[in-house]
């Protein structure tokens, strides 16, 4: 269903609904006003007919030939008037309906079945008279029910005109959603250009700024994954080029050239190796996590990476715990992945046999955690504390191996800031470098 059709009929509705009980209310009242008017009537009539009688001057005791020539009385159907002297005796009649019924009904507004048939009847008594006037309710309500149909003519024409101009005042209402779908329509696929629709009313603003800022992230996006896939080109092409020379001098080699292209060539198929996997590690922490790769305890996750990292690398890794451990909303393979990578960073970096501090720091009242990876590497300089993070890019100086992509603090950052941690890289005062992750702690008692 259209947007303007069902505001159409949610506002059709609701104003039937609203006329319905005016209309209802307005006819009780004309009814009722209507009933009053005649009975006001018969209650005019008779008294006209006493004031005849009383200019003519007769004499309520005079035998009812002289009066019935004096007096002529005639009526319709539907509509009685009798006078009666007070003593019983019918002086003059419409002779449309049977009288003799409404001689025992009190002074004043009555109402008597005849024949089958409801009258009004209005009885008035004055100087010896008694003077009857009646109509019949089924004609009266005939002349009630014209009247109310007369008046709701009007009203139903007003509704039915009310609906048209609703349909049309909301067709042109919704003109700018017409032509914000004409303007998507008509964009190419590659258009990311902010959304305008002129003149756009109050309640369409929100839409096409959220729209324009979806448009804005969407260009970002783009525009760091073509920048993503150039670097990724690039780092790419040197391994393959490394192995592929390589190969080469091993077909044309022998002996001891040969092996040492081989052994060359593989070295660089162990790197296009590891860049493969990093670009692969850094597109699944963009993925939706799955289900069962809860982190319940961080320090358990900590443990993990601890124990698969070589054996002639473990003794250096000392690990220290302050607070209680509870779990993080970050998922369990990510963390691992994050902290695999700080901590083969530091590996790298420090000279062969120095100590490398971790530390796991709970801090429940403010519902964090933070680990620390420091090393005792080279450190960086502040120009390339602002680099480091950058897609690709390497700060090889002081490194022992130079088969890294790029990609690890990268990956870290990617991972904390998802789940709404931080990465924080700063010197450390006795020399190196400290790498700190935040993370949030799940809601959850500490242990």
């Amino acid at each position: 269903m259209s947007l303007r059709l069902r505001a159409v009929l949610i506002t059709g509705i609701a104003l039937m609904v609203l006329w319905a009980l005016a209309a209802a209310w307005m006819t009780q009242g004309m009814r009722a006003n209507l009933d009053r008017t005649l009975d006001g009537r018969l209650a005019m009539s008779a008294r006209m007919v006493a004031g005849l009688l009383e200019g003519a001057a007769l004499d309520p005791n005079a035998s009812p030939a002289n009066f019935t020539d004096a007096v002529r009385v005639s009526g319709k159907e539907g509509i009685a008037c009798e006078i009666r002297a007070l003593r019983g005796e019918v002086l003059a009649s419409t002779g449309s309906v049977p009288t003799s019924d409404f001689a025992t009904l009190p002074a004043g507004y009555s109402t008597r079945e005849v024949e089958g048939r409801q009258w009004r009847v209005y009885i008035l008594h004055d100087n010896g008279y008694q003077i009857t006037t009646a109509d019949r309710i089924d004609e009266r309500n005939v002349l009630i029910n014209n009247l109310l149909g007369a008046a709701g003519v009007p009203f139903l024409i007003a509704f039915l005109g009310g609906l048209a101009a609703l349909w049309m005042g909301i067709g042109r209402g919704l003109a700018p959603l017409e032509a914000l779908r004409e303007q998507l329509r008509a964009r190419d696929t590659d258009d990311i250009t902010p959304i305008v629709v002129g003149r756009s009313p109050t309640e369409l603003r929100p839409v096409l700024d959220a729209m324009n800022a979806l448009l804005a992230r969407l260009a970002q996006a783009l525009a760091s994954q073509r920048a993503f896939t150039d670097a990724a080109a690039h780092e790419l092409r040197t391994p393959l080029t490394v192995i592929d020379t390589h190969l080469q001098v091993a077909r044309l080699s022998d002996g001891e050239d040969a092996q040492a292209s081989l052994a060359s060539a593989e070295e660089g198929v162990r790197r296009l190796r590891r860049i493969l996997d990093q670009m692969m590690t850094l597109a699944r922490t963009e993925a939706v996590p799955t289900k069962g790769d809860e982190c319940i305890s961080v320090l358990a996750a900590v443990e993990e990476v601890l124990d698969r990292t070589e054996a002639s690398q473990r003794s250096r890794l000392i690990f220290t715990v302050t607070g209680n451990d509870a779990g993080t909303p970050l998922p369990r393979s990510l963390l691992e992945t994050a902290l695999r990578n700080l901590v083969d960073n530091a590996l790298r970096y420090s000279p062969e046999g120095t100590p490398i501090e971790i530390t796991a720091a709970f801090d429940h009242p403010a519902r964090r955690c933070v680990i620390a990876v420091a090393d005792q590497g080279p450190g960086m300089d502040p120009e390339q504390l602002r680099q480091i993070g950058r897609r690709f890019w390497r700060g090889d100086r002081g490194r022992q191996y130079q088969d890294g992509a790029g990609l690890g603090i990268s990956i870290v950052r990617a991972i904390t800031t998802r789940f709404g941690g931080a990465l924080e890289l700063k010197p450390r005062p006795t020399g190196g470098l400290i790498a700190e992750i935040t993370l949030a702690l799940a809601r959850t008692n500490p242990g």
